[in-house]
């Protein structure tokens, strides 16, 4: 599996470009005391904390590497973040930059017998069960100490690229040297940077500190000049520089490797409220203006795994509050799924001022306990290993607030996950979700909490009353809290005046139906008005559809009129009956509007085509996508056109189409497809019925158990084929429809099973292949020679379904643990699986199914767990249910549903069919199983137990093994 499983991430890499989220945990991860993320900064430039000082002798070098890192994981540190490129220059092997002159003393000079500390650090880290992240300093080329000279070129390597493109290099009133930001050479260079490592070495993250433009005195007037778009300032020209910057970084980070994570430590302060209304309640620098980092941008784009402000105030400083920073950030993340580490100055602690705030180690206590009351806050980062290593004290205060909350470790503090914060709705009901700590006593608003399941987590229904609605749980002295707004509709809307308005007027696109169809037109004009539509020269009263209410206030109605499109004789032809003319007479007060767009009549063989511009686009059964596509067409297929209406384009067969993936053409000559042969042949695992055609008709088919009906935009002069007498069909009927075309049916053979069919469209016409059940035939390996496709549903920044602990065990993974389990099960029975993902990662509908029919396999299983309406109890529904489109998948969604919740025990939810984007493959049984309900805490304790879903995974396996012995 593992050498398919890494084709088809190529494939997802092709099919489109992924932008994961970091992989869930292997355990499962709760509010527990080893899910907090710990970090440590180690600084080498200018020689902060590695190495001590310059060397070329690697003995010295590990030693102290071993040193720091003995230091963090005694400390209770899970990651350390290595400062890899200081300033254009590398503590690791590059093709880009040179060896760091604060690593061996000169810049390019590399350590003794080839030595890399960057992949000793990561296998030493590693070995300790900590995390490696790679930190890089992307525009500083330069850092100036007191007595070096400014600007200083001499000092870098002659293979620099600062040196190699000075063009790119910005001298700075510093004294420093930086790499311009908007120039698109310097950012490509700094992601093949990143790309370098990524591709290189086994780190866990790329980390981008607060560094990128220095301040706002940049001189960049030229490349301003020449790169900005026009009216664009400087100021947001500078921030969409280092925009573009994290965006494409991100994006490629996650197409190269995307379980390595992306985060950036920015100045805490995004901006000050009284600059920036959306800023917080600060006084001090702003790294919005200053830096030109937006870093709320990045949160609210989802183009980083986590943010780390640097936080390095205390606790009620009047300039920058710890505390206010911290709520600012709290809500600038939430509901975002980036996470947020707070970025601590532990190199303030221990000031000999006995009035400081950061005399001691308190601060930093006092700091990491607020954190702890925050549930957005997933973690910190301490700068810097000096910091703690000449500060013992230090040291040993942050391993015991790390030790209190390993005591915890196994245990589920207390968590709100839905809503999972504040929110506005209409509904009167709303259903609570969360976990806590299954051995002490949780309160809902001071009221006991009952009906938690063995594992502290809970769901409640509470009624909404208008208004502000304050939820708040208590547990153990910790308490959150969530505000519910109910709106209620004050009832109809009252208009301003007497009128039509234009936005109510239909229709608002050309619409075009077949004589003798019948449209609705309509608009909105006052309550109790006279309303008249004009259209083709003749004037039609309308009918108020919506009660008049009963006091004297002027009230929106909506009136329609039913028309029927007329009859014309002549050529067939596209008639334009112009656009409706709507006209309102309310006590006198009269009004008149016009529709946005004309209505028209498409007689019957009118020459108005339809051609396929896009490479696949799917039909639709009503001019709508709501109820989702119906069938594929390809790029060059042509129909007639038959009506429009909106955004689609209605064809010969009563299908719609978008009307963006098609050309319309209207001529004055008619145009036909014509099938002038008829074969079928039988080939390897498929038959296929093949049309050798004219131009390139529209065609589709459909299965309903026993015939395969194929219907194809063109007339038909061949006859039916001559069928072999072991071919899965047994005959092949043509029929002519005058309206769409021809009609090939095709019966499948008594005793026969069909699993798969699919139109590909040729040079020289279509064919539709068609394939027999497959069958195993080995007792000891009973799936060997089969293929499986696997789809743990959603993932990445598609959460699915949220449960107790919220993004920390979402659907998306439950979905995914099942998948694995259930491939080691199929293969082990001898199956090829394929998955769609093996991590947390983003993978489109679309990209899902069309790696289905690129590989074809002989099952496609999308595993998924449900979830109900936000007004629902869902702590009383759970089971098992599975869904299908197609009849050819009956047979084994019958057998695999019946055969689960009976080994199992599970609650009968049924079998469905439903036009699900992933069970619309015709190729193959396409299936999507609800495995349980997330909300439920109960259910969610069976979702998690790695126990129960391995009995799971072994069930659908047998179910499977079962079907293809049938």
């Amino acid at each position: 599996m593992k050498k398919m499983a890494k084709f088809l991430m190529v494939v997802i890499l092709i099919l489109s470009m992924a932008c994961p989220a970091f992989a869930a945990n292997d355990t499962l991860p709760g509010k527990t005391a080893k899910s907090d993320f710990r970090g440590l900064w180690v600084s080498t430039v200018v020689n902060i904390d590695y190495p001590k000082k310059p060397t070329t002798d690697s003995e010295t070098l590990k030693s102290e590497a071993i040193k720091i890192l003995d230091l963090a994981k005694d400390t209770g540190f899970n990651a350390v973040f290595l400062q890899v490129r200081p300033t254009a220059d590398a503590f690791y092997k590059s093709s880009l930059f040179p060896w760091s002159r604060y690593l061996t003393g000169k810049q390019g000079v590399a350590p003794d017998g080839g030595f890399d500390p960057l992949a000793f650090w990561i296998e030493e880290a590693h070995k300790r069960g900590l995390e490696l992240h790679a930190w890089i300093n992307p525009f500083r080329v330069t850092k100036k100490e007191w007595n070096q000279p400014s600007h200083d070129f001499a000092s870098l390597a002659p293979t620099n690229p600062a040196v190699l493109n000075p063009q790119w290099v910005v001298k700075h009133p510093d004294g420093n040297l930086y790499f311009d930001p908007g120039i698109p050479e310097v950012r490509r260079l700094i992601i093949d940077g990143v790309l370098e490592i990524v591709k290189n070495y086994d780190v866990d993250g790329i980390h981008f500190d607060d560094y990128f433009y220095p301040d706002t005195s940049f001189n960049d007037k030229a490349t301003y000049e020449k790169f900005k778009s026009p009216g664009q300032s400087l100021d947001d020209w500078r921030r969409e520089n280092v925009n573009t910057l994290i965006r494409d970084c991100y994006y490629a980070i996650k197409i190269t490797r995307s379980s390595v994570r992306f985060g950036i430590s920015p100045f805490g302060i995004w901006a000050n409220r009284s600059s920036n209304p959306l800023g917080s309640d600060t006084n001090g620098l702003q790294s919005h203006s200053s830096h030109y980092a937006d870093s709320l941008k990045w949160v609210k784009d989802g183009i980083i795994d986590y943010i780390a402000p640097q936080f390095y105030w205390n606790i009620g400083y009047s300039v920058a509050d710890y505390s206010k920073l911290l709520t600012w950030w709290k809500n600038a993340v939430a509901g975002t799924g980036v996470d947020l580490y707070i970025g601590m100055a532990a190199y303030k602690a221990g000031d000999a001022n006995p009035n400081s705030p950061w005399h001691g180690t308190q601060e930093i206590v006092r700091q990491l306990e607020l954190n702890d009351t925050v549930e957005e806050v997933k973690g910190s980062i301490m700068f810097t290993y000096n910091s703690l290593a000449n500060y013992p004290e230090l040291a040993a205060a942050i391993k015991a607030v790390y030790a209190r909350r390993d005591e915890l470790a196994g245990k589920t503090g207390l968590i709100v996950s839905r809503p999972s914060g504040n929110i506005t709705t209409s509904l009167d009901k709303y259903y609570l979700n969360g976990a806590s700590d299954p051995e002490k006593p949780l309160y809902l608003n001071g009221l006991p909490v009952s009906g938690r399941s063995s594992r502290g987590y809970f769901g409640i229904l509470i009624t909404l009353q208008p208004g502000e609605n304050r939820f708040t749980f208590t547990q153990d002295g910790y308490s959150v809290t969530r505000v519910i707004t109910r709106t209620v509709s004050s009832g109809p809307q009252k208009m301003s005046k007497a009128e039509i308005p234009a936005s109510s007027t239909f229709p608002r696109s050309p619409v075009y139906g077949m004589p003798g169809e019948t449209i609705t037109l309509s608009c909105q004009a006052p309550a109790g008005s006279k309303v008249t539509v004009q259209i083709d020269g003749k004037t039609y009263t309308m009918k108020q559809q919506t009660a008049t209410p009963s006091d004297s206030g002027l009230y929106a109605a909506t009136f329609t009129y039913d028309y029927t499109l007329p009859n014309y004789a002549g050529n067939p032809r596209k008639v334009d009956l112009g656009v409706p003319v709507y006209t309102m007479n309310y006590k006198g007060t009269t009004s008149t509007q016009k529709g946005a767009a004309v209505v028209g009549v498409i007689m019957k063989g009118a020459p108005v085509y339809a051609e396929v511009k896009v490479p696949m686009t799917y039909t639709f059964d009503e001019p709508s996508s709501d109820n989702g596509g119906r069938h594929q067409l390809y790029s060059g297929m042509l129909d007639a056109v038959t009506g429009m209406s909106g955004s689609y384009v209605r064809l010969s067969s009563g299908q719609w189409v978008n009307k963006n993936d098609v050309n319309v053409y209207d001529l004055n000559f008619k145009i036909q497809s014509d099938i002038k042969q008829v074969e079928y042949v039988i080939g390897e695992g498929w038959e296929t019925l093949k049309l050798d055609a004219t131009l390139s008709p529209a065609a589709f088919a459909v299965f309903d158990g026993t015939q395969v009906k194929l219907t194809v935009s063109a007339t038909c002069r061949a006859e039916a084929p001559q069928l072999p007498p072991n071919a899965l069909i047994s005959s092949v009927t043509i029929a002519q429809n005058s309206d769409s075309g021809t009609l090939m049916t095709l019966t499948v053979r008594p005793g026969e099973k069909l699993t798969g069919y699919y139109i590909e469209k040729t040079s020289g016409g279509l064919l539709l292949h068609v394939k027999r059940k497959p069958q195993s035939k080995d007792q000891s390996l009973p799936l060997k020679g089969l293929s499986i496709m696997l789809d743990p549903g959603h993932g990445g920044t598609e959460t699915g379904a949220i449960g107790p602990l919220g993004l920390r065990y979402a659907e998306k993974d439950i979905n995914l643990n099942l998948a694995k389990k259930l491939a080691a099960e199929l293969e082990a029975l001898g199956a090829r699986v394929y998955l769609t993902r093996e991590d947390d990662r983003t993978v489109s509908l679309e990209d899902r199914l069309a790696m289905s029919k690129m590989m074809l396999p002989d099952l496609f299983v999308s595993l998924h767990a449900n979830s109900m309406a936000d007004n629902v109890d869902i702590s009383k529904v759970d089971g098992f249910s599975v869904w299908y489109r197609e009849p050819l998948a009956k047979d084994l969604v019958e057998l695999l549903y019946n055969h689960v919740t009976g080994s199992l025990g599970r609650t009968l939810k049924g079998t469905h069919v439903r036009n699900f984007y992933v069970t619309r493959g015709t190729w193959t049984p396409s299936i999507l199983l609800e495995t349980g309900f997330v909300p439920n805490p109960q259910e969610f304790e069976w979702l998690t137990d790695e126990a129960e879903q391995t009995r799971l995974a072994k069930s659908i396996a047998e179910a499977i093994t079962a079907y293809f012995r049938e």
